[in-house]
């Protein structure tokens, strides 16, 4: 590796320490300022991209930049996945995130009909009810945790609707994926978590094993019936790609509405705003997308020798690209750092960008709004105790809170119907 443009003592970091993770957002400014396409040598070496020009160009040429795991590929490459650098050991394949090509293509268009803005709005009811009925099994105590009794449960209970999985399954999925972002890799808790994942995937194939016998019309059936020049998934492939959806579907958008009810619980300026000024939820909800980036970065394998921003990178290097700094970047955004409620124009890459933007991107985006707005309309002077907070660390491809303690005025409760099948 050479370059004139920067040493490789700036780039010097580990993006998986509490330290980065509590810093992340000045080390990347540091980066974009010195060295938006940086060489860091630690975890036998990968590229880390900060700025908005280099994540976006990479995150559109899925060519050059592939983001499929096959570690024993036959033209050579080390395909490494997206699921950063290590990748983390017993991290099964992600069914759509790491596949390229036609089979990628061909999967991205048969789902798109489930998670259209249209289909979408049709679930917004069901939203509603389940966050006005999880709200209604606390608001008369006066205190919760708004992770745990509220955005950990809503989230699982939709994905449970949209798999067709029963909706009394939901904590063993929520709890799984939470425990497995929430607590460091090298931590008792997470080898814990990751032990019940064999027991949980074969749970989900003895699913789709009844929805082979009886099909409903949820996406687990669609899938069992999907094929691909000719020929149906088979059981590693339809499991790679249900996984992947549950983990989409659980964990991100409670660590996206977590993060910004802590926000707003403690900026009361901005919660005024938003709460007298409700036509600012589309743009509001975007621009906490933006600010948090929950999915922070994602990582990419280099399939032939290419220039980016004035360094040359080569066939099999690794690349980390992180959304949340180009999310920051000053060249891009007017006042990065502060959340403006009404921005606009607002070209945030938060669901990424390219051929695997986040296929599920209008379903968080309406659910975060829903969910932030029944806390705002139900509890709207809850009051977070700071100290019980606890913020993910260690992780560098997520963030997110692993439980957010409040108190409030107690309220009566609406009598929202219990979500069921």
């Amino acid at each position: 590796w050479s370059s004139d443009v920067c040493s490789s003592d700036l780039v010097d970091f580990d993006h998986h320490s509490d330290a980065f993770n509590l810093d992340e957002l000045n080390i990347n400014a540091d980066l974009r300022r010195r060295c938006p396409v940086a060489w860091n040598e630690n975890y036998g070496g990968f590229w880390f991209l900060s700025s908005y020009d280099a994540v976006s160009q990479t995150a559109r040429d899925g060519q050059t930049f592939a983001h499929k795991y096959e570690p024993d590929a036959a033209d050579g490459v080390n395909y490494q996945g997206e699921m950063g650098v290590p990748r983390p050991d017993g991290q099964p394949a992600l069914g759509i995130g790491e596949v390229d090509g036609p089979y990628h293509q061909a999967l991205r268009h048969a789902l798109a009909p489930y998670f259209s803005p249209g289909a979408v709005q049709k679930m917004r009811p069901f939203m509603e009810q389940s966050a006005h009925w999880f709200l209604d099994q606390r608001i008369a105590e006066g205190d919760m945790d708004l992770v745990l009794d509220y955005a950990s449960p809503v989230p699982a209970i939709l994905t449970m609707k949209l798999m067709g999985l029963p909706y009394d399954n939901w904590p063993l999925y929520a709890n799984l994926f939470h425990s497995v972002m929430a607590v460091p890799q090298d931590s008792d808790e997470y080898t814990d978590a990751i032990a019940q994942v064999p027991a949980l995937m074969q749970g989900v194939l003895e699913f789709a094993a009844s929805r082979r016998a009886a099909a409903q019309a949820d996406l687990t059936s669609f899938l069992i019936r999907f094929q691909f020049d000719g020929k149906r998934l088979d059981d590693g492939q339809l499991l790679n790609i249900l996984w992947n959806l549950i983990a989409g579907g659980v964990d991100t958008t409670t660590s996206q509405t977590a993060l910004t009810l802590l926000h707003l619980g403690t900026h009361p300026q901005l919660r005024r705003q938003l709460i007298d000024h409700p036509e600012l939820y589309r743009t509001a909800t975007d621009e906490f997308l933006r600010y948090f980036s929950v999915n922070q970065q994602l990582s990419r394998t280099v399939t032939r020798d290419v220039l980016l921003g004035g360094q040359r990178l080569r066939r099999n290097d690794r690349v980390v690209i992180s959304w949340l700094a180009a999310n920051h970047d000053e060249q891009e955004f007017d006042r990065p750092g502060d959340i403006i409620l009404d921005r606009a124009p607002n070209r945030h890459v938060a669901f990424g960008l390219g051929p695997h933007r986040c296929i599920g991107s209008h379903l968080a985006r309406l659910m975060s709004e829903v969910m932030v707005k029944a806390v705002l309309d139900r509890i709207p002077d809850y009051q977070v105790d700071v100290d019980g907070v606890h913020e993910y660390l260690g992780n560098p491809s997520m963030t997110g809170l692993a439980n957010l303690p409040v108190t409030f005025t107690p309220g009566a409760a609406v009598g929202a119907a219990r979500p069921s099948e």
